[in-house]
């Protein structure tokens, strides 16, 4: 009966870490190597409202910073 048990808490914690560690691949790291700007475009639908970018010694915003959020990487 402990074994079973054993194995029922092992297969439990290894989903919470599972679960746990998901948030973390939500944005993905930028491209490796050089100084790239990175551009917030927040949409509405498929409306492009708003952007926030930094980056290359140019950081800047336009339009509203709500709404869905993707992340992009463009070199300098």
């Amino acid at each position: 009966m402990r074994i079973k048990q054993g194995i029922i808490a092992a297969t439990m914690i290894a989903g919470l870490l599972a679960v746990g560690s998901a948030p973390a691949h939500a944005i993905p790291p930028p491209p490796p190597g050089g100084d790239n700007l990175t551009v917030l475009s927040y949409y509405a639908g498929e409306t492009l409202v708003g952007q926030r970018w930094f980056g290359c010694s140019q950081p800047g915003q336009w339009g509203t910073l709500e709404g869905q959020l993707k992340v992009t990487w463009t070199p300098c």
